[in-house]
């Protein structure tokens, strides 16, 4: 019994010891900067970070909210600055390179994403986006095979990965193959019959295949997913033409009677 009472009473003192660590000043003015950001107040939430970062240099939240906030103030080559004095202190997550090659992007040098969207992938093998941004980069710096063959592989291995579909199909149409194009989408809506943008995708492949009729067919299935929108507009106006022109019972060129 009083052995109990000697260890209960060495327990109360080491409680009385236990003190929760005290937050620094820089963890607490990346909380109010993060929640500036998260406000949409941006500004505001570089002055609060860069704050943050005169407590601390090596404060890793303060370097990846700076980053984020000038992403969304489209101050991009101030973003790849900060994003790459934070992966000189963490080299280990992905998606610190993510941004910095999303960053290089929007900044006009997918040439520069490159590197940074392999180096991400390189550490999370799973990282989807990473793999559909390079892809894009590839294709920006005309290594179209490239692209193809990431999107390929992506189809392979994520086949209900639905975005690798329409980016492939979409580059395809850019391409003016119009045909595997419209084969893709049509894989897209089997998987996803409410997929719109599909739809659209098709529609266009045909109108620029001279399949006038089909491509009516299917501008009427996206308007009926997708009535209000810049690209309803243009598909309304788009079957307007398409039956003015050659489903007309006066044009002497009609194709259905």
């Amino acid at each position: 019994m009083q052995v109990d009472v000697f260890v209960n009473n060495n327990l109360a003192k080491a409680a009385s010891k236990v003190t929760l660590p005290e937050q620094s000043r820089s963890h607490r003015l990346c909380v109010k900067a993060d929640a500036l950001r998260f406000a949409k107040m941006y500004q505001d939430a570089v002055k609060t970070y860069l704050e943050a970062l005169m407590f601390n240099r090596s404060e890793v939240k303060a370097y990846w909210g700076l980053a984020c906030a000038y992403k969304y103030l489209k101050e991009y080559k101030k973003a790849i600055k900060t994003l790459t004095k934070l992966v000189e202190i963490d080299d280990s997550n992905d998606d610190y390179f993510f941004e910095l090659g999303v960053c290089n992007m929007l900044d006009g040098h997918p040439e520069l994403a490159i590197p940074h969207l392999i180096k991400s992938i390189l550490i999370n093998r799973d990282n989807l986006e990473a793999q559909i941004q390079l892809a894009i980069a590839h294709e920006l710096v005309d290594e179209i095979d490239l692209s193809l063959m990431i999107y390929n592989k992506l189809i392979e291995t994520n086949p209900s990965f639905l975005k690798a579909y329409y980016n492939k199909a979409a580059m395809l149409m850019g391409m003016g193959n119009y045909i595997e194009a419209s084969r893709t989408f049509f894989q897209l809506i089997k998987l996803n019959p409410d997929y719109y943008k599909a739809y659209l995708g098709i529609a266009m492949s045909f109108d620029k295949l001279a399949k006038y009729k089909d491509a009516i067919r299917y501008y009427k299935k996206f308007l009926k997913l997708k009535q209000c929108s810049e690209d309803a507009k243009f598909a309304k106006e788009r079957v307007n033409e398409l039956r003015q022109e050659y489903f007309s019972q006066d044009n002497q060129l009609t194709l259905v009677k």
